[in-house]
């Protein structure tokens, strides 16, 4: 890997940086106000961070932007005049840039020139420095190097430098911008507008009406004139520059001390550019497959199921055969008896926990609703059946341990399907850190968790109902719902029946309509003996797309396709 140069914090910190750069863009704009100026000034005097921030600013920005205006209208050439040095061609902007940098220097009443040097192609949006610059939002097969910080999905990052062993990573920038990187790489972020590649490749993807990131590299510097655009760094610190879409400029780097005239590559081009900065750019064949541009959507991350038999994968987390569940419309005047009567015309789904027909643990489930209510009814093949004694009124959170149904569902008809959100466990278990929008949507109250069980000793049909991917707010036996349990004849099973108000849901303002495809998944779990150690469990309605070896009630995207007819 390319070595990179030592950082220079200063005492110039975060939120000084944030500002001075929304300053330095408004003044990039043309549209400094008086007060904009005296804060520039200000900011400019407390020492050398500040004005080397600047000088880098007016330099690239006059570099680039003025004399590369030529080359937004295709055809032009950009203008250049006598060197005073004797002979040579020099860019006029570029002398007016180290000019204006000698001006910086001597103090800050250069306002007024500024406005003179840089006039950006269209609109940039620094944002406030009370965010993390950047988060992690995926992550794809990350090796890690030592001695650099891990990356984690969900991490907030700061300015600074970023190194992979291998994979790739999505960086979502405060300002929207995001950055897919892969490795072996190193890269250094330095603001919401301004990244350097030392090695390895990116893929920059700007917001709509969006322009003004920079990627450096050692040979070359690449501004976005609202692009997706992809660079690469290779043997000898060549530089491919790939555009997706839009267009972007390149010229030689500042570091190199000398001018390669600049390029404009639109997209469907890409160009190679030597460590040599005389050297002109080499035309390349555009290759789309050739950068990494998206990594596959959040994906839930298995726990204990690599390596693990998948007989006792299947045990504990499935056999989930089944993706969906069709939600009739109940007929008029349910009774709620746990006779099933009116559910002949409501198939649901059917199962058992190993998937033989011979096995003692099997479930029939059933799901209807209308404009008031919910309506759940299953019944259950169970050899020790309605025996649990979990206390509704003290251990109602344990109610599944003693033999029930637990059924997990969303009423966010906004969210469709699949839904989103996952607990805590989620995210400590795997070492992640949730984003501010991943805790949003796990606080989600339209996503709940239904816990049923019969207590043998009141005999008392229970309900615990508890809100969002956090298990809060849980209500038990709660007024308004109404269930009925009745034993199998020949002790192997029993039916169950619920009718649970929208209410009691927190839906009752926009309860699931049909033509809905929200998510639900249940659990059917089996006891003791003694109904207070859970034995077995099936799960059923689950999304195949997701890994098997995560737990239902932790990660909502497993859960399946609940379709409102």
């Amino acid at each position: 890997m390319t070595s990179r140069p030592a950082s220079d914090a200063g005492s110039f910190g975060p939120q000084e940086r944030t500002e001075l750069l929304a300053l330095l863009n408004t003044l990039a704009d043309g549209t400094l106000s008086e007060a904009e100026k005296r804060r520039l000034s200000e900011l400019l005097e407390r020492g050398e961070p500040a004005r080397r921030m600047f000088r880098e600013f007016a330099a690239l920005h006059a570099g680039l932007h003025w004399d590369y205006a030529m080359l937004l209208a295709p055809g032009r050439q950009p203008h250049s005049e006598p060197d005073d040095n004797g002979g040579g061609r020099w860019p006029r902007i570029r002398r007016a840039a180290v000019l204006l940098a000698a001006a910086v220097v001597a103090g800050a009443a250069t306002v007024a020139a500024w406005l003179l040097v840089v006039a950006p192609p269209g609109p940039v949006r620094p944002m406030p420095g009370d965010r993390p610059l950047a988060h992690v939002t995926q992550a794809r097969f990350l090796l890690p190097v030592e001695g650099e910080r891990p990356l984690l999905i969900g991490q907030a990052l700061e300015a600074g430098h970023i190194a992979i062993g291998g994979g790739a990573v999505e960086l979502t920038l405060r300002n929207g911008v995001v950055i897919v990187f892969e490795g072996p790489g190193e890269l250094d972020l330095a603001d919401d507008l301004r990244a350097t590649l030392y090695d390895g490749n990116v893929v920059v993807r700007m917001p709509t009406g969006m322009n003004g990131f920079v990627v450096r590299t050692p040979t070359t510097d690449v501004l976005d004139l609202g692009t997706e655009f992809a660079v690469g760094i290779g043997a000898d610190n060549t530089t491919d520059v790939q555009v997706y879409d839009g267009a972007v400029v390149t010229s030689a780097s500042r570091r190199q001390g000398a001018m390669r005239p600049p390029k404009r590559l639109e997209a469907g081009e890409a160009a190679r550019f030597l460590s040599e900065p005389q050297v002109a750019a080499v035309p390349m064949a555009f290759r789309p497959e050739r950068f990494i541009r998206t990594l596959p959507a959040d994906v839930g991350i298995p726990i204990g199921g690599n390596g693990t038999p998948t007989d006792a994968v299947m045990r504990h987390y499935g056999p989930a055969r089944q993706a969906a569940i069709a939600v009739h419309r109940a007929p008029a005047g349910m009774v709620i008896d746990g006779r099933l009567d009116e559910w002949a015309d409501g198939p649901g789904f059917k199962g058992t926990r190993d998937g033989t027909e011979s096995c003692a643990e099997w479930a029939d489930g059933r799901m209807m609703y209308d404009e008031q209510q919910l309506y759940i009814a299953a019944h259950v093949g169970d050899p020790l059946p309605l025996r649990s004694v979990i206390d509704p009124a003290i251990d109602a959170f344990w109610g599944w341990r003693g033999g029930a149904v637990q059924v997990r569902l969303s009423t966010d008809r906004r969210m469709g399907w699949p839904a989103r959100g996952n607990g805590p466990s989620y995210y400590g278990q795997r070492r992640m850190e949730p984003t501010t929008d991943q805790e949003a949507l796990a606080g989600n109250p339209r996503l709940t968790h239904l816990t049923m069980w019969f207590h043998a000793p009141t005999k008392t049909p229970c309900l615990q109902i508890a809100n969002s991917m956090l298990l809060v707010n849980a209500t038990t036996n709660p007024a308004g719902f109404e269930a009925a349990f009745i034993p199998d004849a020949d002790g192997k099973g029993y039916t169950m029946e619920y009718a649970i108000p929208w209410s009691l849901l927190g839906c009752a303002d926009d309860p699931p309509q049909s033509g809905d495809v929200l998510a639900a998944v249940w659990q059917v779990l089996w006891a003791d003996a003694a109904g207070r150690m859970r034995r077995e469990q099936m799960v059923e309605i689950r999304n195949p797309d997701e890994p098997l070896s995560i737990n239902v009630w932790e990660r909502a995207a497993t859960w399946g396709r609940a379709e409102y007819r």
